[in-house]
């Protein structure tokens, strides 16, 4: 099975501007084809809506100068001038503060995901339900009982509404948890960050908002993403394993690095959690 995950790595040097953007971060911005390893200003700015840029600009000053957390949601605009839904997080690099890195979220890959889901869930209904519809010989050939043959039409109708249903409430519940990680971050801003510490539960907001199935970062784009060593994270994710939350996996081609992977459990509790903060209209 391909691991599809909707998240992508950046690196952001303040000094000279220059960006770092994996194959998947380069997807998100329409970036394809031959290009520089490192983007300059020059490059990379064109690719941003003209009206989020200050956004942008102000989000990075304001953590870099606080020792906080970046979060900025902005459209990316591709060659093709259509623009492209993304969440930004990341923090300052502990040993250079002009550094920053982080993840891109896509959060135009809710809908999508949602829409494929429903066409998986589908297909297999309409071969059965075809199956379904073929009459059967009667027991006395001479028999002319008609019998009406089953419509597709209403199974379609209640699989499609299905759907819109999920996708609305997988929008919810995805809101919600955007919501939560930028109230937590807000909270900084008025009170002292280190009166504050709840990493295992930061990760799991990191891996439930990737959107994906299964949601699998690695440790080291995880850990500054929520402000934490590497180390740190690792001790943390066994508590995660231990609750059966998380799963401590590997990736091909990565060899040696720690991978965090949301569970379904963990999906489910959050699920359920946000779906209750919803409800209770918090």
């Amino acid at each position: 099975m391909v691991v599809q995950v909707h998240a992508g790595y950046w690196d952001l040097d303040l000094e000279s501007r220059e960006l770092l953007l994996c194959p998947r971060s380069r997807q998100m911005f329409g970036i394809e084809g031959p290009s520089p390893k490192k983007l300059g200003r020059h490059d990379w700015v064109p690719r941003i809506h003209p009206d989020d840029m200050p956004l942008i600009e102000g989000e990075l000053e304001a953590a870099g100068r606080r020792n906080e957390i970046y979060a900025a949601r902005f459209r990316a605009v591709r060659p093709d001038g259509s623009l492209f839904q993304i969440l930004g997080i990341g923090r300052t690099v502990a040993k250079n503060p002009a550094r920053f890195v982080g993840l891109n979220f896509d959060l135009a890959a809710t809908a999508a995901t949602a829409e494929l889901e429903s066409r998986r869930l589908f297909g297999p209904m309409a071969k059965l339900a075809s199956l379904l519809t073929v009459r059967a010989r009667p027991a006395n050939e001479n028999e002319t009982q008609k019998r009406r043959p089953r419509s597709l039409l209403g199974e379609k109708q209640s699989w499609l509404d299905k759907s819109r249903r999920e996708s609305s409430r997988r929008e919810m519940l995805l809101g919600r948890a955007l919501a939560t990680m930028a109230m937590r971050r807000l909270r900084h801003s008025f009170l002292n960050p280190a009166m504050f510490g709840e990493p295992a539960f930061d990760m799991l907001l990191a891996l439930y908002v990737t959107n994906a199935s299964p949601a699998i970062l690695s440790l080291t784009v995880l850990s500054p993403a929520i402000g934490i060593s590497e180390a740190c994270a690792a001790r943390w994710l066994k508590l995660l394993v231990d609750e059966g939350l998380v799963l401590s996996v590997s990736v091909e081609g990565e060899p040696g690095g720690i991978h965090a992977a949301l569970t379904d459990k963990g999906r489910i509790v959050l699920d359920e959690y946000f779906g209750a903060v919803d409800k209770a209209g918090f």
